[in-house]
């Protein structure tokens, strides 16, 4: 990964990753009245939303199992609509664990059940998602936008209001390929399809996108205005961890700002909030910051406070996490 890359990388794991949640299981985004369903396939509804709800609070290997049940209840009453939507989410909670080539297999699967289904909300978010992987996984943001502008196409034809998200994530790889005039402009052009749309999730993410664009342009004040933006939106809406993603994104500007204290506050408020929602795996990554800073400041009781907290976490985060510190470099 280049340096665009790495410190996007954790932002982009978080922001990217939607997953299905109970309304759009089975209806897609564009149904008026849900069909009638069998029991089971009300079932797997169910160890569906245990699975959104395990993701949420950043307990993956319970994400994985409640996905894998919601699959095998929809595989076994032939649910092609289901069984596509059990595998985005499948495969987006790979993303999530580094797991990419299962990640990879998964969204093709995806897109081969919806060109058999001619669905093409499902072949939106086949082609998406797998641009999503290319980009998280860096070294081909061809492929990357590619797959994005081919759901971005489906979304302008079909008139769904996705396609601000699918833009969002186009300029994220532009601005990893080095290319930021582009990157600007799609973040805009994202921008302002979001707000057309009220999508103030997809609006946030538009300004963060353009928050690290003002960050490499040097414009500290503009890029803490656009942060500051997406944290009220986020905080609005109740998203815990692109809350997180905010006060970091924020921490680090300060950083760049040489406010060591000030970034400090930002990145114990991220800590804190992970901390209260169980996600061990971001709470480390915080805590390294937080130790390297109390270090730096000369504090070195809190640094071994926080220091000891990091081991006590270390022996209850899964050997997936582990793994996956391996494969890619953190931000």
């Amino acid at each position: 990964m280049n340096k665009s890359q790495v410190t996007s990388h954790e932002s982009g794991v978080w922001c990217l990753v939607t997953v299905f949640s109970l309304s759009t299981v089975f209806f897609g985004c564009a149904s008026t009245k849900p069909p009638e369903i069998s029991k089971i396939q009300i079932e797997a509804i169910d160890f569906n939303q245990r699975g959104v709800l395990a993701v949420e609070a950043g307990k993956y290997n319970k994400a994985l199992v409640e996905f894998q049940i919601a699959l095998q209840l929809n595989t076994s009453v032939d649910n092609q609509k289901g069984i596509a939507v059990n595998l985005l989410n499948l495969g987006r909670l790979y993303l999530l664990m580094e797991r990419f080539d299962d990640a990879r297999t998964t969204f093709n699967r995806v897109i081969n059940i919806g060109v058999g289904l001619n669905d093409q909300f499902i072949l939106s978010e086949g082609y998406a998602s797998l641009g999503r992987y290319y980009y998280l996984t860096g070294g081909n943001n061809k492929d990357a936008i590619d797959n994005m502008e081919r759901a971005a196409a489906i979304d302008r034809k079909q008139g769904y209001r996705t396609i601000g998200n699918r833009l969002n994530i186009i300029g994220m790889a532009y601005k990893a390929g080095n290319k930021p005039e582009e990157a600007e402009k799609v973040f805009n052009d994202a921008l302002k399809l979001n707000k057309s749309y009220d999508m103030e999730a997809d609006i946030s993410d538009s300004l963060r996108g353009l928050g690290d664009i003002w960050v490499e342009k040097g414009d500290y004040k503009k890029a803490g205005e656009l942060y500051e933006n997406a944290l009220a939106i986020d905080k609005k809406l109740g998203l815990s961890a692109k809350i997180s993603i905010d006060l970091s994104n924020l921490g680090k500007l300060s950083l760049r700002e040489n406010n060591t204290k000030k970034a400090l506050d930002f990145f114990l408020r991220a800590y804190a909030v992970d901390s209260s929602r169980g996600n061990d795996r971001r709470t480390l990554k915080l805590l390294d910051k937080i130790i390297d800073i109390y270090t730096a400041l000369g504090d070195k009781n809190s640094a071994e406070a926080y220091s000891l907290e990091k081991e006590r976490l270390i022996k209850h985060v899964p050997e997936d996490f582990n793994r996956g510190k391996e494969r890619t470099k953190e931000p």
